[in-house]
């Protein structure tokens, strides 16, 4: 039997140059010294669910899992993946690389980063364990896997996860679920967090201790999962404060800031005061800068990106604003905002 190597598996998987660095990677952390225990049929189906999967999301996971008899090509890459995220674990900044695979592969490869985080559970939830990490916390934030698979099959009607790098943050110990929000420390100007805009050095100077580059801060996220009430988010805000500086007080920082398109203050001229947009809005000082995010926007609230605005069918307040602010000629921003984080 043929000793399988990266050169081998790119020509057997029809894996293109764009993967070259990837799988050069993975060939030098090798495999496991442990192996990989992946979860099958009933099990892998319980711990399915308690990663937030809905059926028939479930059933097309486990449909598609792996063997190294079978695949052994794709075991080479399940093995050295989930090594490579056993080694981030814990770490704040990393540079790996977490890229989709292509169409060709089916509904594995689709969720190929599903089995490696599938695998990856014992691991993460020991490291929450033994960071104090609540357990409704920890499941909470693994969870998202299953959020984003909703969302993926919304958009596509079939299984899989286009967002591996994202949730490779919860699977490492970068990310939390606090209640309505999610949270993940990271030094400012430096890692996939960002921010997307930031102020020049004379300003972080003036403006002094947790504005400067490599200062450490707390990134905002919003899922979406229901309204986004000022209790909520007060509630969440207040949880991130206390959270971090009793567990991780090496990572916490001074500010939050929150990049989106829910912080373009254009929303001011169609939503109400009382708006809990606006209202978040609020929380935050908005740093010069904008980026269109129109495809952002229609992603989110309505699931796909239209070929024209007639095929959208307004319903609510929100809904008639983004297209009527589009009708107009005009775009939807992505902005950054910072916060002081108040403790006690």
């Amino acid at each position: 039997m043929t000793t399988l190597d990266a050169t081998a598996v790119a020509q057997r998987l029809h894996l293109g140059p764009e993967y070259r660095a990837w799988l050069d990677a993975l060939e030098a952390i090798g495999a496991p010294p442990g192996g990989v225990a992946l979860p099958h049929a009933e099990a892998a189906e319980r711990l399915l669910a308690k990663l937030g999967l809905d059926e028939p999301d479930r059933a097309a996971v486990v449909g598609a899992l792996p063997s190294n008899a079978d695949q052994p090509e794709l075991w080479w890459l399940l093995e050295r993946a989930y090594h490579a995220v056993l080694a981030d674990i814990g770490r704040l900044d990393t540079a790996a690389r977490w890229p989709m695979l292509p169409a060709h592969l089916g509904a594995a490869g689709r969720c190929f980063w599903v089995f490696v985080y599938l695998c990856a559970v014992p691991a993460i939830r020991q490291w929450h364990q033994d960071h104090a990490v609540p357990d409704d916390v920890s499941w909470d934030t693994l969870a998202d896997l299953g959020r984003h698979m909703r969302l993926y099959r919304r958009r596509t009607g079939s299984v899989g996860l286009d967002v591996p790098w994202w949730i490779a943050l919860h699977f490492r110990g970068a990310l939390f679920a606090l209640g309505r929000l999610q949270f993940n420390p990271y030094r400012l100007n430096s890692g996939p967090a960002g921010p997307l805009f930031w102020y020049d050095a004379q300003t972080t100077e003036s403006l002094g201790d947790g504005f400067r580059t490599g200062d450490l801060v707390l990134g905002v996220h919003i899922p979406e999962s229901g309204p986004l009430s000022p209790s909520a988010c007060d509630a969440s805000f207040q949880a991130a404060a206390t959270f971090f500086a009793e567990r991780f007080p090496d990572r916490a920082g001074k500010l939050a800031t929150c990049t989106s398109w829910l912080m373009d203050d254009q929303f001011l001229e169609y939503l109400s005061p009382d708006s809990n947009i606006v209202q978040f809005q609020r929380r935050f000082e908005l740093v010069p800068g904008t980026r269109d995010a129109d495809d952002s926007v229609f992603r989110f609230v309505f699931g796909r990106v239209p070929a024209t605005l007639s095929e959208i069918i307004p319903r609510t307040t929100l809904e008639h604003a983004i297209l009527d602010h589009l009708s107009k000629g005009r775009h939807w921003h992505m902005r950054t905002g910072w916060l002081h984080l108040i403790t006690g």
